[in-house]
């Protein structure tokens, strides 16, 4: 084999396709159902079914380590784990400032906004000034309220508590996934109707993604993954009642 071709060879397995091995996977241990949960000290969820069927798939292997929402972005940007999940280009765009980060496209998408009693919808951004979220996240739209002193915040570290809190009026409204909030109120058998999401108060919307500062070639994997898997993502999506 002359010196031409065996560079060529040799070029062509360095920006091949990754190679089949073992990462670590950044997840929320806040519960978040039902895109992820941890149940019995094990990751669990939509998230878990997806990333398992593409570790499958390629023969990766991946080890979930379940961490406190703030952590995990620590420790992402550390690299202590190769990938994040989930993520959104339009979280926590401060701290990423100077990373490179490379992010899948959309494993599900998802609305962010704020549930009230029912008798409360439609009433305005005015109504509320003490609203709940889980400890963590960040309230994106309500930011001005929040900084201007119009608006407090009471965090939990779980969905449960804060759906109790605002049907009892110990806070006005609360933000959160109202997929979450649905799921949650199910599995707490509380009326499904206690809390609405009322869609005329600002929310937020984008799309779930894997993210990772290091193997952008494995991203690209699980992109031609979610490309050419249409029937199994859709079958995950249904299981958990994803739209």
């Amino acid at each position: 084999m002359n010196g031409a071709l065996s560079l060529i060879i040799i070029c062509g397995l360095l920006s091949g396709p990754a190679v089949a091995q073992t990462y670590k996977v950044g997840v929320e241990l806040q519960p978040y159902k039902p895109i992820s949960m941890i149940e019995a000290g094990e990751y669990q969820g939509y998230g878990r079914d997806l990333l398992d069927a593409f570790a499958a798939h390629e023969g990766h292997q991946f080890i979930y380590v379940p961490l406190p929402v703030r952590r995990l972005l620590k420790d992402f940007l550390a690299a202590k784990v190769d990938f994040k999940f989930p993520d959104d280009p339009q979280w926590n765009g401060d701290q990423k400032r100077g990373y490179r980060i490379y992010y899948s496209q959309a494993a599900a998408t998802y609305i962010d906004g704020v549930l009230v009693r029912p008798e409360h919808l439609g009433k305005g951004v005015e109504r509320i000034r003490v609203l709940g979220t889980q400890r963590g996240f960040t309230p994106w739209p309500y930011i001005p309220q929040i900084e201007s002193g119009q608006m407090t915040v009471n965090l939990s570290n779980q969905v449960s508590p804060l759906l109790r809190m605002a049907i009892n009026g110990r806070v006005d409204a609360i933000y959160v996934n109202p997929l979450v909030a649905r799921s949650v109120l199910q599995a707490e058998q509380l009326p499904a109707d206690a809390l609405v999401f009322d869609p005329s108060l600002p929310h937020a919307d984008g799309h779930y993604a894997l993210s990772s500062l290091q193997h952008p070639e494995v991203i690209a994997e699980f992109d031609a993954f979610l490309r050419d898997n249409p029937t199994l993502v859709r079958r995950l999506k249904d299981k958990y009642a994803l739209d």
